[in-house]
C-alpha cells in the first residue's frame, strides 16, 4: 500500500538508500550479563575481532567462551592443528570420555547409525595449561589460530566450529519478547532484549499489545477423540518443557523424553522453568523472561491439531537460552529414535513435526565453506521424513537466523529442494490482521508466516509470581475487589507474541493434515512413505511442490 510519502516521492533516487536498506541492520544482541556468567559465554565484535588474512567479513554473534564443536570427519592432522591452537594461546584440549555427545555417539554405534557421521560430533572443552593465572579462555581465539594454521582453502577448516549461545524467539519486554522474542518485553517478549523501550516493536511486549498477561478462556477445549488409528501424529517440542494444565495431561504430552534409555535434554525438576515460573530471581519473586514458553508453545499445538501427541523435550532453562552444543545433542537422539522406529517398525517412535522457537546468528554465514554442526543431525531428520518449523526471530532484520535459515533458498547453506528429504521449514509471524509483525525477520530465508503476535494459549495454572494488583480493597459484605494481578495464571491462559508462537502454529497445522487422511496412511513409517506424506502435507499447507 502507498503512503503519501510514497507517492511524493515518485521516481526519486534516494542517495543514503544503501545505508537504509529495508531489514539490512544487525539485530541487538542484547544478552544479560547474568546469561553471559552462567554460560561462560562471549559476544563477538567485529570491531575488536582477530581476523585471519583473506577471511570472509565477520558478524557479530555471542558463544561459548570455552568450548568448541568438532566434525566427526576431522582427520588427525586437523586434531593436531587443534591441539596446536591451544597449547599456543595457553590452553589445552580437554575430551570428556563421559560427555553426552560421547554417550549419543556411542548409541548411534549401538543403532547401526554409522552412515550418518552428522551424529558422532563431539564437543571438547579449553582449560589453562598452567597452574598459575591465566585469562579465561576464548574459542574465538583458538578457532582463528587454528584456522591460519593449517591454512585457506583446507577442508578442515570445516570440521571445527564456535558453540554458539542460542535463544527462544518470544517477546519479552527484552527476549523472549518481553521487549524481545517470543515477545515478553523481550524474547518471548520482556521489556528488554531483543528490543528495548524506545523501538516501536517494543509494543509487543505491553500486555494489552500482545505481551505476556493473563487472560480467561470460556470457550471448549479442543475436541480430541478417544482412539486414533492407525496411529497419532507426533509433535516434538525443543523448548523449557511444559506445565501443569488440563489442556496437557499426561496422555496427551510426554515429558522427561528418553531414547534408548538415554535422557534427552533437561530432567533435573528444580531448574523446571514451567513449575513456578521464578528461577532466576527468587528474591524478588518476579517471574522470569521466558516461564511458561514451551506450555504456551504446547497449547498451540493442541489448538490446531487436537489429536496429536506431544513431546516436550526441556533443553533450556528460563533464561530462554541455551548452548547450539546442547541443542546439537537432543536433535541426533531424536534422529537416532527416529531411524531406530523405522528400522524395527515401530510406530510408537516415530516422530512426524519437530518444532524449534530459537536460534542464533552465524559469525559468517555468507561463507559457503563453514559447516554448520546443528544441519548433519537436521538433515537426518529431513531424510527420515520429519518436517523441522523454526522460528524466524524477532529483530526485525534480514541476517539470517539458524536453524531457521537452514530453509532452501537460492544463496543459502541449502540451496535447492530434494526430492528424498523433507525441507526446514521457516517461519515468520502475522499480526492478527495477517500484516506482517514488525518484529519479524524477513529475507528470502523466511519461507512462511503465521499469526504470531497476541495469541492466546496455554500458562501453567501454577504460575503467580510476586507481582500484584495494583489496587485492591476490602468492600463489607461484597468481599475483595482488585484490578488484575499481572502474573497470576492460574485461569491456565494468557497472551504472548513472537515468532516463537508462529512455528508451532505451522507444526500443529501440518500434524493437523497428516490427521485429515489427505496425506496417505500414518502407519506406513519407513524413510521414503514418511517423506512422500509430508510432503502431501507442506503442499496442502504451504502450496509446495516436490522437485
Amino acid at each position: 500500500m502507498n503512503t503519501p510519502v510514497d507517492s511524493a516521492r515518485g521516481s526519486y533516487k534516494d542517495p543514503d538508500a544503501r545505508r537504509r536498506a529495508p531489514l539490512g541492520r544487525e539485530p541487538r544482541l542484547a544478552i544479560s550479563p547474568d546469561v553471559l556468567i552462567r554460560y561462560n559465554a562471549l559476544v563477538l565484535d567485529p570491531a575488536t575481532a582477530v581476523r585471519v588474512p583473506g577471511q570472509s567479513p565477520i558478524r557479530p554473534t555471542v558463544y561459548i567462551g570455552d568450548r568448541l564443536i568438532v566434525s566427526a570427519t576431522a582427520s588427525e592432522a586437523t586434531k593436531g592443528a587443534l591441539q596446536e591452537a591451544a597449547k599456543r594461546n595457553g590452553l589445552q584440549i580437554v575430551i570428556e570420555d563421559r560427555s553426552r555427545h560421547r554417550r549419543t555417539a556411542e548409541l548411534a554405534r549401538r543403532a547401526g547409525l554409522q552412515e550418518f557421521p552428522a551424529l558422532f560430533s563431539e564437543t571438547v572443552r579449553l582449560v589453562p595449561a598452567d597452574s598459575g593465572p591465566a585469562a579465561p579462555p576464548d574459542a574465538w581465539l583458538v578457532l582463528q589460530t587454528f584456522r591460519a594454521l593449517i591454512g585457506q582453502g583446507d577442508p578442515g577448516q570445516r570440521d571445527v566450529a564456535l558453540d554458539h549461545l542460542m535463544t527462544a524467539t518470544p517477546f519479552v519486554n527484552s527476549s523472549p519478547f518481553v521487549n524481545g522474542s517470543p515477545f515478553v518485553n523481550g524474547s518471548p517478549f520482556v521489556n528488554g532484549s531483543p528490543f528495548v523501550n524506545g523501538s516501536p516493536v517494543s509494543q509487543y511486549g505491553q500486555p494489552g499489545w500482545g505481551g505476556r498477561a493473563p487472560v480467561a478462556w470460556t470457550g471448549q477445549p479442543p475436541a480430541r477423540r478417544p482412539e486414533l488409528r492407525p496411529r497419532r501424529p507426533v509433535v516434538a517440542v525443543l523448548d523449557t518443557g511444559v506445565g501443569m494444565h488440563p489442556w496437557l495431561p499426561e496422555d496427551i504430552v510426554l515429558r522427561n523424553v528418553s531414547v534408548l534409555g538415554v535422557p534427552v535434554g533437561l530432567h533435573d525438576p528444580l531448574t523446571d522453568p514451567e513449575v513456578t515460573g521464578v528461577v532466576d530471581d527468587p528474591y524478588e519473586g518476579v517471574l522470569d523472561s521466558d516461564s511458561g514458553h514451551g506450555t504456551f508453545i504446547a497449547g498451540l499445538i493442541r489448538q490446531a491439531c487436537p489429536d496429536a501427541n506431544i513431546l516436550a523435550i526441556r533443553v533450556m532453562p528460563s533464561d530462554g537460552a541455551v548452548a547450539e552444543s546442547d541443542l546439537l545433542n537432543a536433535v541426533k537422539l531424536l534422529a537416532i529414535q527416529q531411524h531406530t522406529a523405522q528400522l524395527n517398525g515401530d510406530q510408537s517412535g516415530v516422530l512426524d513435526v519437530v518444532s524449534m522457537s530459537l536460534g542464533y546468528y552465524h559469525e559468517q554465514s555468507d561463507d559457503m565453506s563453514f559447516d554448520p554442526q546443528l544441519l548433519g543431525p537436521l538433515r537426518a531428520l529431513s531424510h527420515a521424513g520429519v518436517a523441522v518449523v523454526a522460528s524466524a526471530g524477532n529483530d526485525a532484520t534480514d541476517r539470517p537466523m539458524y536453524p531457521a535459515a537452514f530453509t532452501p533458498y537460492p544463496g543459502g547453506q541449502v540451496g535447492e529442494l530434494e526430492t528424498d528429504a523433507v525441507p526446514l521449514i521457516s517461519v515468520g509471524a502475522f499480526n492478527p490482521d495477517q500484516s506482517i509483525a514488525l518484529f519479524s525477520n524477513g529475507g528470502p530465508w523466511v519461507a512462511c508466516h503465521r499469526t504470531g503476535a497476541a495469541l492466546v494459549s496455554t500458562f501453567p495454572v501454577t504460575f503467580d509470581a510476586s507481582a500484584q494488583p495494583s489496587h485492591r480493597f476490602s468492600m463489607p459484605g461484597e468481599g475483595w475487589r482488585e484490578t488484575i494481578d499481572p502474573d497470576d495464571f492460574s485461569s491456565g491462559f494468557g497472551t504472548w507474541s513472537g515468532t516463537s508462537f508462529a512455528a508451532p502454529v505451522l507444526a500443529g497445522e501440518l500434524a493437523q493434515s497428516l490427521v485429515e487422511g489427505k496425506c496417505g496412511p500414518l502407519n506406513e513409517i519407513d524413510p521414503p512413505s514418511s517423506v512422500s506424506r509430508m510432503w502431501t502435507a507442506l503442499a496442502h499447507r504451504l502450496g509446495m511442490t516436490r522437485p
